[in-house]
């Protein structure tokens, strides 16, 4: 199935697919300036820090609010949440005009850890729905290539004009319009009419039913299949709070109970603790290429010299959007054919990807950075594609939204953790060693894969 096909066909789906361009644009238009803005704040002796804080405030939210996230869309409308979380994050993006006017990097990172706090909601509920708005294995990696293609052009074209319209109309400008994209994806997600989530509530009340006959009957619930049944008079014992955190835990041992998920998840830990260097140091990286390239031109390209930091960091995250774009077809090429083989293609390219990020921390000059950064995130798509429609084959409805929302949770706590270390010894080392140790780090996670694959087709 091609876009065109999956677009004209699937109205509701194209209307998510909508708010998630309008939403993803404003988000890189809104990357740019900030991160411009922290490096401004912070001076050439803090940079460092103050962007991998800003990194921080941006990822641990996710892994904060994901759990609550996972059973929030599993229980209610997720139509509804990411409605309101869309709103919610057009009044929380004006944060970055209050940092702006107050130079306050306390107030940025206060702005974007709100922002990301919402969006774990958003993103938990967007994932779960998708597999609810198309049909077939065929559609659904057409539906997660696109997803993914989008996003990377996104990154491009927002970059881009991010840096564009920064220095043409100002900071506040681009914060105003990022604000005004949540708006405009609310109002396209307000349009889907098909459901997108199964009947969940009717299955619940009938499972709880069922579980009550067995236990008077003297058979129990552990007959049940599934999830544990949880009886209203058990739920209405337990606070809120807990009552999340029961039924997240209950998310992952459906994981548990399925190898192929659990190796899924292993590996996608691995890659978040060896790609959370990455993003630690992909904008240092921009940021001193950009100097170095800016020193070789000299006054040739004055509008560059003035800002080599802004430049250098956007062409590192167009590079990142280009690659994905470009990766995109070849995601769906070699994810096409016998569903069976999407888990091998899976450890391929996250080895890959490991391999590009090593390679990546040995360039000496931002373009040849760049090149190396679009042909990562070619690989990336592929990686990424298929362990997605991997993990959305195996999850029944019932617990998308669970098992989604853990997956971000974990691959975000690596993330997290390996951005605040890498922080620290990158000012110790430098940024090269630790990006390289990132890319190793991938790299044995991908080989990981394969040996908990390989035991698990032994064990059957």
């Amino acid at each position: 199935m091609t876009y065109r096909e999956l677009l004209s066909s699937n109205a509701d789906f194209r209307r998510l697919w909508a708010g998630q361009v309008v939403s993803e644009v404003g988000d890189w238009l809104n990357n740019i300036a900030v991160h411009a803005l922290v490096i401004q704040l912070a001076g050439a002796s803090g940079v460092g820090l103050a962007v991998a804080l800003y990194a921080i405030a941006r990822h641990l939210p996710l892994f904060l609010f994901g759990p609550v996230a996972g059973v929030v869309v599993d229980r209610v409308s997720r139509r509804r949440v990411m409605i309101a979380a869309d709103i919610t994050r057009a009044g929380l993006a004006l944060g970055f005009l209050l940092a702006a006017r107050l130079s306050s990097l306390a107030v940025i990172y206060a702005a974007g850890a709100a922002l990301f706090s919402v969006s774990a909601f958003f993103n938990a509920a967007k994932r779960a729905s998708i597999p609810n708005l198309v049909e077939g294995t065929d559609a659904l990696l057409a539906a997660n290539s696109l997803s993914a293609s989008t996003t990377a052009a996104t990154i491009a074209v927002g970059s881009a004009l991010g840096g564009v319209i920064s220095t043409a109309a100002g900071r506040d400008t681009v914060f105003a319009l990022n604000a005004l994209t949540f708006v405009a994806s609310a109002e396209m997600i307000r349009r889907i009419r098909k459901a997108v989530s199964s009947k969940q509530r009717a299955e619940e009340r009938k499972r709880c039913e069922v579980g009550v006959e067995r236990r008077e009957a003297g058979r129990g619930q552990d007959e049940l299949p599934g999830l544990e049944v949880q009886t209203p008079e058990v739920t209405a014992r337990r606070s809120p709070l807990n009552a999340y955190f029961s039924e997240f835990r209950e998310g992952l041992r459906y994981v548990r109970r399925d190898r192929v998920l659990s190796a899924v998840f292993v590996a996608a830990a691995g890659w978040g603790l060896g790609n959370g260097a990455a993003r630690a140091l992909y904008s240092i990286f921009g940021a001193r290429l950009g100097e170095q390239a800016a020193a070789g031109w000299g006054a040739g390209l004055r509008a560059v010299t003035e800002r080599p930091t802004d430049f250098g960091i956007s062409v590192l995250f167009v590079a990142m959007g280009l690659g994905g774009v470009l990766g995109a077809p070849l995601a769906r090429r070699f994810n096409r054919g016998a569903p069976g083989d999407l888990g091998a293609r899976m450890g391929r390219s996250l080895t890959l990807d490991g391999a590009g990020l090593l390679l990546f921390s040995f360039m000496p000059n931002l373009l040849g950075a760049a090149l190396v950064l679009i042909a990562r995130e070619m690989n990336f798509a592929i990686w990424w594609t298929a362990q997605q429609t991997l993990v959305m084959r195996r999850t029944e409805d019932r617990v998308a939204g669970r098992v989604f929302a853990s997956f971000e949770t974990l691959t975000t706590l690596m993330m997290v953790g390996s951005i605040l270390v890498s922080g620290e010894v990158a000012d110790r080392l430098g940024i090269r060693p630790v990006a390289a140790g990132g890319g190793s780090v991938v790299i044995l996670s991908g080989l990981l894969w394969f040996i908990l694959r390989r035991r698990d087709e032994k064990r059957r």
